[in-house]
């Protein structure tokens, strides 16, 4: 094309990536990306075989070895010294630095220890925030050209790549040897690698129409959106899952995260020194453990290849670019990233999305009593987590009982979704561990109750017997599980809003508190 601007409102396939893509849909999909399907095009390829192993994404032992990262969220100052020096002892050559762990005085105290390493050309220093933190002696890059804005308000990975994009083609002027690009990574495994390698593609067809030479590093930031304050040793699998996928991506940089950052980040409680080193090592040594121990940072390409993950990147490619010309043309995205985090709420809020230990599977017996600050960015468990902390603060708690009718290993499974609902606000849930199967003996145990909350649990087809010997059950708060309606009584099944549920019990009992 003659023009830039031409290029930029064209669609992201010439004719010729066109007639090669149609080419490739013809062949078998077990030769999509092997060497044969190359001859096939004369040495020409579709844009998603276009991430050459041996100058994109194969990486060193040596850069293997450089990849090992770790992040601060949290930094004593007296203790700047011993614990930098602990990481480069370890291997850590990539360091991030949330805005929260710096100060100007903890700041030149990293920069002295850093310099003052053997081989300070190493080192890559990383600066997560809108601080002006530069060095003359170390390397440290605080400018991303990435979808952070996006990613921030729980926009999805075409938003944020579209976002990327745009923002590289308004700051091409600015340009001079390297581009870093920020791509946030998150537990969806796969779709890391087709982000990370769309990402890489965009850029590449941009700066190579803009006449542009520098060379592209992708930075896999840590996508916080799915961690947890609850359950936070889950993070560390979260963490595990976005390092290994931006590896295999072919990341050039990697965030490791630790599993207490979000508390770190997020709450006003005083950082426990146990927890917050012992998170930061489990964070360094994730990436020690996949990089090294593993050897997916030596690797050539481990996507290379596969039909999935090619044919996902091209989507990604393509979507990302029709949205990048709105942007481009002065349109907004505020409306449409405020559905998507709508939707990923109602998803939650549902469990139709099950985040493991907030909305599903909770450990009863963690009481954090945290106090939250203003969150900076979008954490889809967030509002699990502020109704937990509420009824932590109800000085007295109400107490959960469930009355079994009929043969109990029947009423198993059920009685496992009532105990599960309410112990996602950290209640205890009481049950006789035995059935009743007499009518009589069931209403006289009921009427001996002093819960504040009674559940009936039985089979559907049960209750309709049940109904006159309950209807003068004096609880305050009255559940039944399953979908059978009876007066005075709320219904708990699965698919329904299950934070509407709690959320309502939980203003019940802070206005009986107040």
């Amino acid at each position: 094309m003659n023009s830039l601007s031409s290029f930029f409102e064209s669609s992201f396939n010439t004719q010729q990536e066109q007639w090669e893509k149609s080419l490739l849909t013809e062949l078998k999909l077990t030769e999509v990306g092997s060497k044969g399907t190359k001859k096939l095009i004369s040495g020409k390829s579709w844009p998603t075989l276009s991430l050459e192993a041996r100058n994109e994404v194969q990486l060193s032992s040596q850069e293997a070895w450089k990849k090992a990262s770790t992040t601060y969220v949290h930094l004593d100052e007296e203790e700047v010294t011993r614990e930098l020096a602990e990481d480069l002892k370890s291997g850590v050559r990539n360091f991030f630095f949330h805005l929260e762990a710096l100060s100007s005085s903890k700041w030149k105290k990293i920069e002295e220890c850093l310099s003052n390493f053997s081989s300070p050309e190493e080192l890559e220093v990383f600066i997560l925030g809108e601080g002006d933190y530069q060095s003359s002696r170390i390397k440290v890059i605080s400018q991303f050209i990435s979808g952070k804005e996006i990613h921030d308000q729980g926009g999805h990975s075409i938003q944020e790549l579209a976002l990327l994009s745009a923002n590289l083609i308004k700051g091409l002027d600015s340009i001079r040897d390297t581009v870093y690009l920020g791509v946030y990574v998150d537990s969806h495994f796969f779709h890391n690698i087709a982000k990370i390698r769309a990402a890489k593609l965009l850029a590449h067809k941009i700066l190579s129409e803009a006449g542009k030479k520098a060379s592209i590093k992708v930075v896999a930031l840590t996508s916080y959106q799915g961690w947890t304050l609850y359950e936070r040793y889950s993070n560390m699998l979260r963490n595990e899952t976005a390092v290994a996928s931006a590896y295999i991506g072919g990341a050039d940089h990697v965030q490791s995260a630790g599993y207490n950052s979000i508390l770190e980040l997020e709450t006003d409680n005083h950082p426990e020194k146990e927890h917050v080193e012992r998170s930061r090592r489990m964070g360094r040594n994730t990436t020690h453990v996949l990089a090294l121990e593993s050897m997916l940072g030596v690797v050539e390409d481990a996507a290379f290849g596969s039909y999935h993950l090619e044919n996902l990147t091209q989507a990604l490619c393509e979507d990302s670019w029709k949205l990048m010309q709105s942007l481009l043309s002065g349109e907004s995205m505020e409306s449409e990233v405020s559905k998507v985090r709508e939707k990923r709420l109602e998803m939650v809020k549902t469990r139709k999305t099950i985040m493991s230990g907030m909305n599903d599977y909770p450990d009863v017996k963690e009481h954090l009593k945290l106090k939250l600050r203003e969150p900076k960015f979008f954490r889809v468990a967030r509002i699990f987590e502020e109704l937990r902390i509420k009824m932590e603060n109800i000085q007295q708690k109400p107490q959960v009982y469930v009355a079994l009718f009929g043969e109990y290993g029947a009423l198993n499974a059920r009685l496992n979704f009532v105990k599960n609902y309410f112990e996602l606000l950290g209640l205890t849930v009481q049950e006789s561990g035995q059935s009743e199967f007499d009518l009589e003996n069931f209403k006289k145990n009921l009427s001996t109750r002093t819960e504040d909350i009674i559940v009936l649990c039985a089979l559907d087809d049960q209750y309709p017997n049940m109904a006159p010997i309950v209807s003068s059950l004096k609880s305050g708060h009255k559940f039944i599980a399953g979908k059978y309606e009876m007066t005075s009584f709320k219904n708990l099944f699965a698919g329904q809003n299950v934070y509407e549920i709690l959320e309502n019990l939980v203003a019940a009992f802070e206005g009986r508190r107040s």
